[in-house]
């Protein structure tokens, strides 16, 4: 439980617990098993707005997007920041270098503000397809995307060298390679309770299976295409890519929810 509240204070805007930064240092590498305990944590309230929203007679769009800025606002935007700056350093015509250069930028371009204003609209029209079927699920599906694809960023984490030593992605510690397969497995659980329950809970349409086996099956894709990207394009890993990963695989897993069902 330590190890959840220091992941939290890392990956959240909810509020931290003193007494689990005691006795340190604690290398955030070494808690990347509890975040996908993190990301159900936070993705919690969104959910539960999501189900009340719909409740109380809105339109499946705006209870979407509600619930969505909800999610960005607890996670202080951490993955979306990510996403930007990975946008705007890989998507231009540069050395490696250069894009590290490109990242470390606090100003947003061009590829970055299409690659937020896609992931927003992606997920809010993925859960929408969802909320129109039943609200319960959409809200299923947004806990266990947000619980798995951070167990996907921190078995990526676990896979690739840092591209940037000083960077944050190395100051923090990678993970070792059995504390990214324990992510990974909490990340796997989280589809297969979530494809069990969607399955019981969608009333024609989709099964159990393939609530489970579309999702995996569209993450672990989603995540291994960018992992050979990022090998090829800078050699390694940054935070920043490690929070366009999160948003990479939500994205997927959203879409594989959204097509079983």
């Amino acid at each position: 439980m330590d190890g959840f509240w220091r992941a939290s204070a890392f990956l959240t805007r909810l509020p931290a617990r003193a007494q689990a930064f005691q006795g340190g240092p604690h290398p955030l590498g070494a808690d990347a098993a509890a975040f996908p305990l993190v990301g159900v944590a936070v993705a919690l309230p969104s959910a539960v707005l999501l189900v009340l929203l719909g409740a109380a007679g809105l339109q499946p769009v705006t209870a979407s997007l509600i619930a969505l800025l909800l999610l960005v606002a607890l996670t202080g935007a951490l993955h979306e920041d990510g996403l930007a700056d990975t946008a705007d350093g890989l998507f231009g015509h540069t050395s490696a270098e250069r894009a590290l250069e490109i990242m470390k930028d606090s100003r947003i371009g061009t590829y970055g503000a299409l690659a937020l204003i896609g992931s927003v609209l992606l997920r809010v029209a993925l859960l929408t397809e969802l909320a129109a079927r039943s609200p319960a699920l959409a809200a299923l599906a947004l806990i266990a995307a947000a619980g798995a694809s951070r167990g996907a960023m921190a078995w990526l984490w676990s896979r690739l060298p840092s591209a940037r030593r000083d960077g944050l992605a190395g100051r923090m510690e990678a993970p070792s390679r059995e504390t990214g397969r324990k992510a990974a497995g909490l990340a796997l659980a989280l589809l297969v309770v979530a494809g069990a329950l969607t399955g019981a809970l969608a009333k024609d349409g989709g099964t159990g299976l393939a609530a489970f086996v579309l999702p995996a099956l569209l993450g672990a894709a989603g995540l291994d295409a960018f992992r050979r990207f990022l090998l090829r394009r800078l050699g390694g890993t940054t935070g920043d890519t490690l929070g366009a990963a999160q948003q990479i695989v939500d994205i997927a897993l959203l879409l594989g929810f959204a097509l079983a069902l």
